[in-house]
């Protein structure tokens, strides 16, 4: 009995280790245009609005598909639907790479990022229906992290190509790696898949289902309602995130006008600190209990450092500049492993951790594409000093919305008691 408890954990931690390396080098794929957007700018003379169009494309084409694929992905052959994406994804990039003009860009990048999306909800409704207890905790850790480091390894390796010889190198490693993974991927899968053991969770499914059921009948304040909260929030917390990463080395350029390496070289902070942000967000969730709370608190502190960094633009000051940016990104990433990790796999005994992972990351996304394109066109019409302004409304916003909430959710459970 020993010996089948040792061989059925070790093929779960190869399991999360597979779909830790599978997303997190999908993300080389994913933001090889957006880590080199400014040199793309520079090469081809376009403006912020035009570059940040072929983002929104793909966020676009992600954020549809995430919908699309977290209602089908119980249908899924994971095996298959997972080497499928990534292997679209090395081709988009290996295009992109030799494309002979900037105007056909934009629709292969669509394709990316309609190819890409399968990824999340299915990675996540694989690992929730292998995975016991433990299984999923250890994911949850591990696959919160995926997004910090995919993010951090492409940016490194665009700063150390766009000094040494050019940043069409990036889209070709990805265009070489992301299938060779989706080779590993389908060979190894259906052999990581871990034999099904009785456990004594079993006998708490039914009564787990039926308090979930019950919650979903409580409004605003219940299962869906917390659901829709966290969708809203998904939309701010990607604006944000996605909106410095995308155009922080513009950013530095503009208004420290630094060399193109050294700005993305800086932006690597950001996504370095993101790393831990699942951590952050378990020790909140833990000490809170409550998902909604969490991500006020993270949206607060953003909030307030968004402040510091308008009140730093008229200065000199780089350093700590480039630390708020990096805090920023930091709690946002927490809020991200919250909404697209935490509360999915939460929801295992439904059976619908794919699909609300998938539902949710959507939303996220739709901030992806508004703040591509969105903040490109602010920063051209009234500057960068706009741009964080109408970030630090955001997330005040998203903290008045918390609020709201959680004195709903108390005022109901007075009025119960």
């Amino acid at each position: 009995m020993i010996e089948y408890r040792k061989r059925t954990w070790t093929k779960s931690s190869w399991l999360i280790a597979l779909c830790w390396l599978a997303y997190t080098c999908s993300y080389i794929g994913k933001l090889s245009y957006s880590a080199n957007i400014n040199q793309i700018e520079k090469v081809y003379g376009i403006s912020h609005s035009e570059a940040g169009l072929v983002s929104t494309f793909f966020f676009f084409a992600y954020g549809a598909g995430q919908i699309v694929n977290g209602l089908l992905c119980k249908k899924y052959n994971v095996r298959y639907v997972v080497f499928g994406s990534l292997f679209i994804g090395g081709l988009a990039n290996l295009v992109v790479a030799f494309a002979p003009t900037f105007s056909i860009v934009k629709y292969v990048w669509l394709v990316n990022g309609a190819a890409m999306s399968v990824l999340w909800s299915s990675m996540i409704r694989l690992l929730s229906e292998s995975l016991d207890k433990k299984g999923v905790a250890s994911a949850i850790l591990a696959m919160g992290t995926t997004v910090a480091t995919g993010t951090f390894v492409v940016y490194g390796l665009s700063a150390l190509l766009v000094a040494v010889a050019s940043y069409r190198i990036v889209f070709i490693i990805a265009g070489v790696l992301l299938p060779v993974v989706a080779l590993t991927w389908v060979y190894f899968e259906p052999r990581l898949i871990p034999e099904k053991e009785e456990s004594s969770e079993g006998e708490n499914n039914v009564e787990n289902v039926k308090k979930v059921q019950a919650e979903t009948q409580k409004g605003f304040t219940g299962l869906w309602g917390m659901l829709g909260v966290l969708a809203f929030f998904g939309i701010a917390d990607n604006l944000v995130k996605d909106g410095l990463t995308t155009w922080t080395p513009s950013i530095l350029d503009a208004l420290y006008a630094l060399p193109g390496w050294l700005s993305i070289f800086l932006t690597l902070l950001l996504p370095l600190l993101g790393i831990f942000g699942n951590v952050l967000a378990r020790r909140l969730d833990k000490v809170l209990k409550n998902s909604v709370a969490v991500c006020m608190l993270l949206f607060f502190g953003a909030g307030a450092l968004i402040g510091l960094i308008l009140g730093l633009l008229s200065t000199n000051a780089l350093v700590v500049t480039i630390v708020c940016f990096s805090l920023v990104t930091f709690f946002m990433s927490s809020v991200n492993s919250m909404i697209t990790s935490i509360v999915p796999f939460s929801l295992k005994e439904r059976g619908n951790s794919g699909m609300v992972a998938g539902l949710l990351n959507a939303f996220c996304y739709l901030g992806s594409t508004i703040s591509s394109f969105g903040l490109g066109s602010v920063a051209e019409v009234w500057g960068w000093s706009a741009v964080f302004i109408l970030l630090l409304c955001v997330c005040g916003v998203m903290v008045l919305t918390g609020g709201i909430y959680l004195i709903v959710k108390k005022s109901k459970e007075r009025k119960v008691k």
